[in-house]
């Protein structure tokens, strides 16, 4: 006996899961930079991951690039003071100056102000000839010049809206850019695009409209895996939201190119490819077919155990194969159909990083909601319910929800698989449930309660041993949700009322 609000697949545990990370210090090195980068990335999505948060990231020069020309080994890279109206008038002064060399040097202290910019700074961009003359720099044909000119874009559009907004008459060139045999050039365009991107449909639609979508994915057939981390980022942040037009990206050919990065690659490659990839299918069953059907799964598999001991990088992985698991049971069976699949997903239900942990756990809900019991024999074969029994009875309320949906959706298949539980050890945890002020929770325990008591002939037994057990269903009837206040009636009136023998019933539909 199962309904389908029993065991049904979840799209997402958030609605939206990009989260945002922003730079905040200059690194020394493009290395250190990337590195600093995903490391700011896992913190915030630890810390933000269940509500929608842009994704923006301040870039700069590396050292090297920054201070070679002047012979310098060190420099000071942050701006210890807030600069006036006078420090701005300076600037501006310097920005427009005949020598190339001062307005180079200009445009780089302009790029590290930008990081944390001053009242006068913000006014200068909002309101003053900042763009402009960035403008003018980015036309002047000198490589440097356009180069320098860019981080102070990429800066900028990594601020709020009202600064990011004003970069905007950049886009046409910053496209162009794409195109240039630079990489350092194209690289840089590319962070700035991306964090546009960000901002919201209007400057995703603006970026569209210039033709940016095909420009960045010819990107992805570099051989640099920087230049295809970047064009990942901007690619990933474009395919956010409802109106993300898919369609242009599948005809551009982007799932090909991103699969060609997932063999022999690294693990900050892969996890940015996937970021693409989790995006792509977290739109209709129609995207997620196209993706399944150009044989990603096999090569996302491949990859699973490379990063289960990589933490957060693991998380866009996982959320493209439960983004796979929510569409049509025949996407399932080609996850499953791959023979370390299931005992890489158990073994990250095990993460000690709890973002993978909990991630993991909503993958493997979808998955128990099939309808199918070979499927679940397989879950059971990888060793899912001790894994699964251990964290619904030891872990917070949030993750032991997660662990608990996916043992609901076996319990639900019948007797066979609720009496193969070890309900004895489930059952106290499932009663904390049914205490909680949490409806859905409550829900969760009453289903399976109810399922123990129709289904497990000890189950009404089990019950009785576990003191305050009743009084816990008990207090649900006096529950202000009307559903869960019925569910509960029924259940103590059919079980230990005065004429309890105990009718199965389908109360929980």
């Amino acid at each position: 006996m199962k309904t389908e609000s029993q065991a049904e697949k979840r799209k997402s545990i958030s609605e939206l899961h990009r989260s945002r990370y922003k730079r905040n210090s200059i690194s020394k090195n493009a290395d250190e930079s990337r590195r600093r980068r995903l490391a700011i990335d896992q913190a915030l999505r630890r810390k933000h991951r269940e509500q929608l948060i842009t994704a923006k990231r301040f870039r700069h020069l590396t050292q090297q690039e920054e201070y070679e020309s002047a012979g310098e080994e060190e420099g000071d890279h942050h701006i210890s003071y807030e600069l006036t109206a006078g420090d701005i008038s300076k600037i501006e002064e310097e920005l427009k100056s005949n020598n190339h060399e001062v307005r180079l040097d200009a445009a780089k202290f302009l790029s590290r102000a930008l990081f944390d910019p001053s009242k006068a700074l913000r006014d200068f961009v909002v309101d003053g000839d900042c763009v402009n003359i960035l403008t003018q720099l980015l036309t002047s044909g000198d490589a440097e010049e356009q180069l320098q000119a860019v981080v102070c874009i990429t800066n900028i559009s990594a601020g709020s809206y009202e600064l990011c907004i004003k970069a905007t008459p950049t886009i046409p060139y910053l496209i162009s850019y794409l195109n240039e045999s630079n990489i350092a050039l194209q690289d840089q365009s590319g962070w700035a695009l991306g964090n546009m991107a960000v901002e919201g449909d209007e400057i995703r639609n603006m970026l569209r409209r210039n033709g940016v979508v095909s420009p960045l994915i010819k990107l992805l057939d570099a051989t640099d895996s920087h230049l295809v981390q970047t064009a990942c980022f901007a690619l990933s942040n474009l395919a956010r939201g409802p109106d993300a037009k898919l369609e242009e990206f599948f005809e551009a050919g982007i799932v090909p190119k991103l699969t060609s990065h997932l063999i022999n690659n690294t693990p900050d490659t892969v996890t940015e490819i996937c970021w693409v990839l989790s995006y792509l299918t977290a739109g209709t069953d129609q995207f997620i077919g196209k993706v399944v059907e150009q044989g990603v799964v096999p090569l996302l598999v491949q990859n699973l155990e490379s990063l289960q001991a990589q933490g957060p990088l693991a998380l866009p992985l996982i959320r493209t194969f439960g983004n796979i698991a929510s569409g049509p049971d025949e996407y399932t069976d080609v996850l499953i159909s791959q023979d370390r699949f299931l005992p890489g997903l158990v073994a990250l239900c095990n993460s000690e990083c709890r973002p993978v942990k909990k991630e993991s756990l909503w993958v493997l809900s979808n998955i128990t909601a099939s309808r199918r019991p070979e499927v679940l024999e397989k879950v059971i074969q990888a060793g899912a319910i001790p894994v699964l029994t251990e964290i619904a009875s030891h872990t917070n309320f949030d993750i032991r929800k997660e662990a608990a949906f996916s043992l609901t959706n076996i319990a639900c298949h019948g007797d066979k698989y609720i009496q193969a539980l070890p309900n004895n050890v489930l059952l106290p945890g499932y009663l904390e449930f049914v205490r909680s002020e949490d409806p859905e929770l409550i829900k969760l325990g009453l289903t399976y309660l109810q399922l123990l008591l129709t289904h497990v002939p000890q189950g009404k037994a089990l019950m009785q041993a576990i003191p305050d057990s009743i009084y816990s269903l008990e207090s649900v009837t006096l529950s202000t949700h009307s559903d869960l206040c019925r569910t509960a009636s029924v259940l103590m009136d059919t079980y230990f009322g005065e004429n309890n023998e105990g009718v199965e019933q389908d109360i929980l539909a």
